[in-house]
């Protein structure tokens, strides 16, 4: 009896210590800042970062409004690179004659090039704690 007492203590410490093994969960990390299009604010739309860092890695996203965009600490980002793409949906000023209901009678386009969104180049390098990334694009 003597011995399993010894060899259930010791399974147990065992167990205890591949706990303490765990890695740490990443840090998580706020960006923010402020995007204009031909020195105007962007009025509205989305920034999207998709990890270069990590194969498969994480992607996220935040809305911009006023030509200001943040993405918080509590559901942020991870550090490392990120490829940048913004986005801008604007009305055109046409209408659909055909819209059903439900839908937008207003017609809408990119208002964000290519080169910034599905074909950018835009990167930004995440740190802990607070970043901070500002993006001046021309037409």
């Amino acid at each position: 009896m003597r011995i399993s007492a010894i060899g259930f203590l010791l399974v147990s410490m065992f167990g205890i210590g591949l706990v303490g093994c765990t890695p740490p969960p990443l840090p998580r990390c706020e960006l923010q800042g402020t995007l204009l299009l031909d020195e105007k604010p962007v009025e509205a739309g989305t920034v999207s970062l998709i990890s270069t860092t990590a194969k498969d890695g994480p992607s996220y996203g935040g809305p911009i409004q006023n030509g200001k965009y943040r993405i918080y600490a509590d559901t942020g980002l991870q550090p490392g690179t990120y490829r940048v793409e913004i986005r801008w949906s604007k009305p055109t000023g046409e209408k659909n004659p055909d819209a059903g209901y439900g839908q937008s009678a207003d017609i809408f386009a990119e208002a964000i090039p290519a080169k910034y969104n599905s074909e950018s180049t835009l990167t930004v390098e995440i740190r802990e704690g607070e970043n901070i990334a500002d993006f001046n694009l021309q037409s």
